[in-house]
């Protein structure tokens, strides 16, 4: 693709930039995951798992837009490293919610105690209401991407997206008609 921006702009620079971010954050996840012996889903799992902690294993696939059968894979192999329990909730036996481990909290914090520092860091260059600024916007990008994904994740479990990549792939296919400008004039 190259340096040169598809859309010129600077909405379209930030969506740029956040779309580099994705691919940065991605990128240390795939670093991080063979310290641990998990994978970059159980890694995503694990940080869900520590922001969010009191999780049900339903809640978690939904975070993860993932069916509980996988999710039950991910727990499986978190249990299995040592950085989480299922425990069966206070208030409702019957329900289980899915806690880190003490191992699991020092993991985290030894890999990820050095890309703190240095966000920390970034963040406090800024002044207050700048930093303000930022974690509101941060916000909202946040909800927009969990609305999205809500969204495919609907589509995905209807069949729909399958009939729409369908469509799609249809029409790419199809000779385009010629037209006026195509012609010899």
């Amino acid at each position: 693709m190259g340096d040169k921006e598809p859309h010129p702009g600077r909405g379209r620079t930030t969506v740029t930039l956040l779309r580099e971010l994705a691919a940065s954050v991605e990128a240390f996840t795939n670093a991080v995951s063979p310290r641990g012996r998990l994978n970059r889903t159980d890694i995503r799992a694990l940080d869900i798992i520590t922001m969010r902690e009191g999780l049900t294993a339903g809640q978690l696939a939904d975070h993860l837009k993932l069916t509980t059968g996988a999710v039950t894979g991910v727990l499986d192999r978190l249990e299995r490293a040592g950085c989480a329990r299922r425990i069966h909730d206070r208030e409702d036996r019957r329900r289980v919610v899915v806690q880190p481990t003490a191992e699991a909290r020092r993991f985290g914090c030894a890999i990820l105690a050095g890309l703190h520092g240095d966000l920390d860091a970034i963040l406090a260059s800024y002044p207050e209401r700048e930093q303000e600024l930022i974690e509101a916007f941060l916000r909202t990008v946040v909800r927009a991407v969990q609305l999205r994904a809500d969204e495919l994740s609907r589509e995905r479990q209807s069949g729909r997206a399958l009939a729409r990549v369908r469509q799609l792939a249809s029409r790419a296919r199809r000779p385009r008609s010629p037209t006026r400008a195509d012609r010899p004039g």
